[in-house]
């Protein structure tokens, strides 16, 4: 009985943690990694060239997938997204040696336009692969009426 009561009081304490966030946070890096989420990443897409797209409906998802899909089997699953709330940046590198390290992020934003750019992500781990691949990066942002262009 009095074990069970131990282990009931150090549960209880141990559950309680910080629960406000320091107010020193860099607001702009947390507005885009909260509008920019990453929801696919691999290193064959099937596209040589490098190639920036948005993506504002199923269909236009369906059909890009059906070219990323086309040499691999099994293909890659299609993400469930909800277009009338999000929509899809997606961005083929073309051919590379070794493994993708990019990262998509807002480089400028007006009231009318989105300039989207890359970014070299920090790795904690040695990729040291040398073939040829073709990464895609997909990720999703809410619904915007802004022009999304590509530096």
């Amino acid at each position: 009985m009095r074990l069970l009561l131990l282990i009931i009081c150090l549960l209880g304490t141990a559950c309680v943690g910080q629960k406000t966030v320091p107010s020193s946070v860099d607001n702009s890096s947390e507005r885009d990694s909260r509008e920019l989420q990453l929801v696919m990443e691999d290193n064959y897409s099937g596209v040589e060239q490098p190639e920036f797209q948005v993506v504002r409906d199923p269909k236009a998802l369906k059909n890009l997938f059906l070219q990323i899909n086309k040499t691999r089997k099994p293909g890659l699953p299609i993400p469930e997204i909800d277009f009338s709330e999000e929509l899809l940046l997606v961005y083929c590198s073309g051919t590379e040696l070794g493994v993708g390290r990019l990262e998509m992020v807002v480089v400028e934003e007006s009231l009318g336009n989105i300039t989207m750019g890359l970014k070299e992500r920090i790795s904690s781990k040695k990729e040291s692969l040398n073939a040829a691949t073709t990464p895609i990066y997909i990720y999703k942002m809410p619904v915007t009426q802004k022009e999304i262009s590509f530096q």
